[in-house]
């Protein structure tokens, strides 16, 4: 919030002092409470030297802490023969909490200081007004003189439209505005990764109301909360990395969350905020209404009476029951008889926890403890976004594309071999999409398997690398062709 502004300058006679300030007693006491001050924000004559600074480190932003506040300003010193000592200097401070994020106000302090020097420059507002007579200064009787000048009004329409609305626009005349606004910074776009499952949760706007770039147009209808951001660019036929930057955007503007891979396997657990949702009636009947199947003809046709809402002890119920030690389909083969009379649909009573933040996916890590399997080291990493599967494989597509760049290469370039008239054989996907094979076959698969057993890779990022399902990634770490893996959750 902003405690006050106030505008100040050197006077040949007065010195530093204040001409106005907004509200009325902040700085300078009022008249009447000239003997207390301890109704003022900051001591005026502890800061007045560095609200009115040496010439020399004019021009440039400032920041003071005094009396648990924060005061930011632009001093300004103009140099002009028409000026008493050839300088007309002066300061907008804006005053704070000492422990308020500044970095909003920062371009509010400068923008204004900009304007208050286009007022003088250009019609010499700021000194005429001084002249005028029924001009009153901070803390002299009769100050406020709303009637005479325009300073202190510009400062009281500062103060409370950045209050109450966060930016005002000031209209002096038609040559001075001054428009200005909070605007506070917003965190870096979220990294995704091509395991990921975008999960809309608003309706994106009508294409006649808001422009969609052409990835979005391509991959609209695979956003349905199922398909991973891999498989969403296999099925537009969108390269990954383009997939990867809208997703992203629709995250950072509240469009989208990012859900981890559902399947039989995974693991859940309620979170610290489980007891938000047991103390939430509301949501309690919100979870009740998602997570139920419409009812079919036959059910509505033989009976006439709405159909009744899951109790929510049986909902807390469910869900405390899910544990660290409980894959997803054993808790629906232990709760099968109440999910099935209920029709709760597991899916949706999975995302409802994890999109309200009371319900974690547990993942699973691999390490091998057999120091001979030739893992990457650290300074062979690229990166942390670098995939060990990127190094050891290829994709048909990635093959595909190489074999494309060198034949151009090839035709622009002289003196090159010409490249081979067929593709190099590379993994591609089995015709029944599990598992990988190619000329080298099973050694090629467990050759990228190796660079994930690090324990810093999930199941869920191997498993769609390597294009396995997770009963056939298992069967290959207890293999022994890698040695003894630990398998670990967190």
């Amino acid at each position: 919030m902003l405690k006050a502004v106030f505008y100040a300058r050197f006077h040949p006679e007065r010195g530093p002092a204040i001409v106005h300030q907004y509200p009325n007693g902040s700085i300078i006491a009022a008249l009447a409470d000239q003997d207390d001050s301890r109704q003022t924000l900051v001591s005026w004559s502890d800061v007045s030297a560095y609200i009115i600074p040496p010439y020399e480190v004019c021009n440039r932003p400032f920041s003071i802490c005094a009396d648990r506040h924060r005061v930011l300003g632009f001093p300004i010193s103009l140099e002009d023969p028409k000026y008493e000592r050839n300088r007309f200097t002066f300061n907008v401070c804006f005053v704070l909490d000492e422990d308020l994020d500044t970095r909003p106000w920062l371009a509010v302090v400068d923008k204004t200081a900009a304007f208050f020097q286009a007022l003088e420059e250009e019609d010499g507002l700021l000194q005429t007004e001084e002249d005028l007579p029924g001009l009153r200064w901070a803390g002299e009787e009769g100050y406020p003189a709303e009637s005479t000048g325009v300073v202190y009004k510009l400062l009281k329409s500062i103060v409370e439209d950045l209050n109450a609305y966060e930016e005002t626009c000031i209209r002096l005349n038609s040559y001075h505005v001054l428009n200005l606004r909070l605007v506070h910074s917003q965190p870096s776009p979220p990294k995704v990764q091509a395991w990921d499952v975008p999960f809309l949760i608003r309706d994106l706007p009508s294409p006649d109301h808001w422009t969609w770039d052409l990835t979005l147009q391509r991959i609209h209808s695979y956003l349905d909360g199922v398909n991973s951001i891999q498989r969403i660019a296999e099925h537009a036929n969108v390269e990954l990395k383009l997939v990867k930057r809208a997703v992203r955007e629709l995250v950072h503007h509240d469009r989208a969350l990012l859900l981890d891979l559902f399947h039989f396997q995974a693991i859940y657990t309620p979170t610290r905020d489980f007891a938000w949702f047991v103390a939430d009636v509301e949501m309690q009947e919100e979870c009740a209404r998602y997570i139920s199947l419409a009812p079919t003809s036959t059910t509505t046709t033989n009976t006439h009476e709405a159909p009744s809402l899951i109790p929510a002890s049986l909902l807390i119920s469910l869900y405390t029951s899910l544990a660290p030690s409980t894959p997803l389909h054993a808790f629906v083969q232990t709760h099968y008889t109440a999910l099935l009379a209920h029709r709760i649909e597991i899916r949706r009573f999975i995302t409802f926890g994890t999109t309200k933040g009371f319900l974690r996916r547990v993942h699973r890590y691999a390490l091998a403890l057999d120091n001979n399997l030739g893992l990457r080291s650290e300074t062979s990493r690229t990166g942390e976004d670098s995939s060990p599967a990127k190094s050891k494989s290829k994709s048909n597509e990635d093959a595909v594309r190489e074999f494309e760049r060198a034949w151009k290469r090839a035709a622009m370039s002289s003196g090159w071999a010409t490249p081979p008239a067929e593709p190099p054989p590379m993994m591609v996907r089995a015709a029944g999409g599990g598992g990988i094979v190619g000329a080298d076959g099973e050694e090629e698969v467990d050759e990228s398997l190796k660079g994930f057993l690090d324990g810093k890779h999930r199941f869920d990022e191997m498993r769609l690398a390597l294009r396995v399902s997770e009963r056939e990634l298992m069967e290959r770490l207890g293999s022994g062709r890698f040695g003894e893996v630990l398998i670990f959750n967190k």
